[in-house]
């Protein structure tokens, strides 16, 4: 059976009041322990080794809806206070991008049974809070994005190889794959936008020192 299906009638099950709390859970601990997508060491991802495809896939659910979260409010916030019109709409419509990831990956962290728990690392408050100044340039603030980001291709590759190793779970698989997406053209976008304001400055400043 389909452990994707399982979860849901278990789930239903429990809700309905058909089983108690402590039967689902000693339902949930056994289709847990079968469900090692197939072998014998777990499912790797992210550089870690969980007991089960699911396990995974909460675990990443959970902290990227607190990543996202926090991304929609660090990008909502900076359209507020940017000065440069040619990338304000453009903020704008990251933040909507970040909010919408978010609910999707809660609602789905509840839909498998798991309740929200993570919260934004102290490194993604910290970016938050620096978009978020009003006294530090629009043209800066992309500066710092883009030593974050380095290569897109490379920061978005893991998400992919996540995605293309769950076999049970075809629900989560396509939504992170078109998440997967969404962030590679997100981070694109930003390191387009930080070449196209600082790149005049900085050739003017090397014509200006020769």
């Amino acid at each position: 059976m389909n452990r994707d299906f399982e979860f849901r009638q278990l789930l239903r099950a429990y809700r309905a009041g058909i089983i108690t709390e402590k039967d689902f859970e000693a339902e949930m601990a056994r289709i847990e322990q079968n469900s090692g997508n197939g072998t014998s060491g777990g499912f790797r991802a992210f550089g870690k080794t969980y007991k089960s495809e699911r396990e995974a896939i909460v675990s990443f659910l959970d902290k990227g809806r607190a990543a996202e979260a926090n991304g929609a409010l660090t990008f909502g916030n900076w359209a507020k206070v940017c000065t440069t019109d040619c990338i304000r709409s453009g903020l704008r419509m990251l933040a909507e991008r970040e909010g919408y990831h978010a609910r999707i990956f809660e609602d789905r962290l509840r839909e498998l049974g798991a309740e929200p728990r993570a919260e934004a690392s102290a490194q993604s408050v910290k970016v938050r809070d620096c978009a978020s100044d009003p006294k530090m340039t629009d043209s800066a603030k992309l500066l710092e994005f883009d030593g974050l980001l380095g290569n897109p291709e490379e920061l978005i590759r893991p998400i992919f190889d996540f995605a293309d190793r769950i076999k049970e779970d075809m629900e989560t698989k396509e939504a992170l794959k078109l998440f997967a997406e969404d962030e590679l053209s997100s981070a694109k976008w930003l390191k387009y936008a930080c070449e196209a304001l600082n790149a005049p400055a900085e050739t003017a400043s090397t014509n200006s020192a020769a």
